[in-house]
């Protein structure tokens, strides 16, 4: 079987381009494949740049709490002492009171009680003075530079007198190592 130049020619045509089909669907599928890839890795690449950037916007709104919550623990450690100082809060007392006008009639510091983190020292405190003068002493005990918390009080006024009698159980801290 003897082909013509002409058949040939067709048959070599035909195969070239039969692989120029083959190689241009290769081609094309490889750049698809390689399109979609590269798309998927944008996409992924994205969402890992928002989720960073959401990460950064929590880290710095986490940090500005710690700060916050550092302050706040630097302010209360100043208002608990490392001792109670008892001697240094009854002179600061004694001015509140002077300047209040109130007259102390009696000063009883307790026995302190050891708690988890701290120590409490009951303190108990009589004195006499009008309403208002009491009512802004209690005021200046309670933002005082230190923590003092009123456990219980007492006031009593006798229809004669014009002034109260208070009968005040406050506590004072102090950080437990010093007891």
């Amino acid at each position: 079987m003897t082909l013509s130049m002409k058949q040939l020619d067709l048959i070599c045509l035909f195969i070239v381009v039969t692989v120029s089909v083959v190689c241009g669907y290769l081609v094309a599928s490889s750049w698809t494949k390689q399109k979609t890839k590269i798309r998927q890795e944008n996409e992924t690449t994205s969402r890992k740049l928002n989720d960073l950037n959401k990460a950064e916007t929590n880290l710095e709104y986490l940090n500005r709490v710690l700060n916050d919550t550092r302050k706040e623990l630097a302010s209360l450690n100043e208002k608990i002492p490392e001792s109670a100082a008892i001697g240094l809060f009854l002179k600061e007392l004694d001015a509140l009171m002077k300047e209040r006008e109130i007259a102390l009639i009696s000063v009883q510091p307790q026995s302190g009680v050891k708690e988890k983190l701290y120590n409490r020292i009951p303190i108990r405190l009589m004195f006499n003075g009008s309403f208002g003068k009491i009512y802004h002493l209690l005021h200046d005990l309670e933002n005082m530079d230190r923590t003092v918390v009123m456990n219980k009080m007492t006031v009593a006024r006798s229809r004669m007198a014009q002034e109260c009698r208070v009968d005040l159980t406050a506590s004072i801290f102090e950080h437990s190592k010093g007891l």
